[in-house]
């Protein structure tokens, strides 16, 4: 079976965290998988790690939407290799992998992963990609409850399935690496460390998250905040710490490849979103068992239900301050909402029913699917490989 999954770029983010989660899931299983990158940008590290897998990475750069020359390529690619599935993520994805694959006479599964419309300037694309998704894909893959409603509400007729994100558990890591990952953040193994991470946008709510720890400092002085990922609003954000007189108590690292690290060194995690899908972000954070903080947007009070999170309105920084200082004070509520958190992990959100929904997604369309669905039951799933 061959699959061609198209992105709209190879940036670090949610959806490359789920791809190159998928490639390691199905690989194993004899898929060919090929992977398009609409962009001219890709992250090295996210690139190798592919490649080390076996996957075959093309791209067709998209300067702008309407790239007739980019898109007849794409086109004149996809009937050459006679894929049996084109699976698009993101907005651009969905509009030029839903025309490309429908001229190319390959069905493709559509993905949306947010529960809010592109801004207003933005009305013309989003009204492609919901023509796209109403008459172009065979079906809509939602990766949140949240998400589906709102994918319904676009999709017309066209189905929309819900396949939850996934992450594997974070191991503990000694407390000499503990301490030196703390110590290389904030400089004092001992200050509380308080860890975000995300692109720097404004779908975030980064902003927020400086305004309340501004709240923090008045009753926790020495908690420190970190915020791990890249983006456009890092100058703006900079501008911010200063005006608040946080640049010496709120750490910006870029995009870091050791995510799982941070969140194993971290005391609380914190989601300040203004809107969004199923956070990968907040998922990592119940698998290395983190006491969250997360607003009440997207997925998020579907995966922190059950005692395994802490939820609050978006865009009110004062509730973010008081939920984060109501962690601060309390070890032992730390400790509960931690390992309640990583339970939900265990139980609904791993690696082996993610798989396989995803297998039998494909083979909704593709018989030839089935027989991998077989050998994934027969198999045993260790460490994304078969034995």
């Amino acid at each position: 079976m061959r699959i061609v999954q198209i992105l709209d770029t190879l940036e670090v983010g949610g959806a490359q965290k789920m791809q190159l989660f998928l490639a390691q899931s199905l690989q194993p299983l004899g898929i060919e998988l090929t992977v398009v990158n609409l962009s001219y940008s890709a992250e090295p590290a996210l690139v190798d790690q592919l490649k080390s897998l076996g996957v075959r990475i093309v791209s067709f750069p998209f300067p702008r939407l309407f790239s007739p020359i980019s898109f007849l390529q794409l086109v004149r690619f996809l009937r050459k290799e006679k894929f049996d599935l084109v699976h698009a993520y993101l907005t651009y994805s969905n509009i030029v992998g839903s025309f490309a694959g429908r001229l190319s006479g390959i069905p493709v599964i559509a993905s949306l992963r947010s529960t809010k419309y592109p801004p207003h300037k933005y009305a013309f694309r989003r009204q492609l990609e919901d023509f796209s998704l109403r008459c172009l894909a065979y079906c809509v893959m939602a990766n949140g409850n949240a998400v589906a409603e709102f994918a319904r509400t676009r999709s017309g007729k066209t189905p929309v399935d819900v396949i939850v994100n996934a992450v594997d558990l974070i191991p503990p890591i000694s407390e000499e690496e503990k301490n030196s990952i703390r110590h290389e953040l904030v400089g004092n193994i001992q200050r509380p460390l308080i860890l975000s991470v995300g692109r720097l946008t404004s779908a975030k709510g980064f902003f927020d998250l400086l305004d309340g720890y501004k709240i923090i400092q008045s009753t926790h002085p020495s908690a420190a905040l970190v915020i791990a990922g890249g983006g456009t609003l890092n100058d703006d954000l900079v501008r911010r710490m200063h005006e608040l007189e946080l640049q010496n108590d709120v750490f910006l690292l870029g995009t870091r490849h050791d995510v799982p690290s941070l969140l194993a060194a971290a005391d609380i995690y914190v989601n300040s979103s203004l809107w969004e899908g199923t956070p990968v972000s907040v998922l990592e954070a119940m698998a290395a068992g983190l006491p969250i903080v997360a607003t009440t947007v997207g997925e998020s009070p579907f995966l922190l239900s059950q005692g395994a999170g802490l939820l609050v309105p978006p865009s009110q920084p004062e509730k973010l301050a008081a939920a984060i200082i109501s962690l601060l004070d309390s070890p032992q509520k730390r400790t509960e909402l931690g390992l309640a958190a990583r339970m939900r992990i265990i139980e609904d959100y791993g690696r082996d029913i993610w798989s396989r929904n995803i297998l039998a997604l494909y083979a909704k369309k593709l018989p030839k699917a089935n027989e991998y669905l077989v050998k994934f039951d027969e198999g045993t799933l260790q460490a994304g490989r078969f034995d």
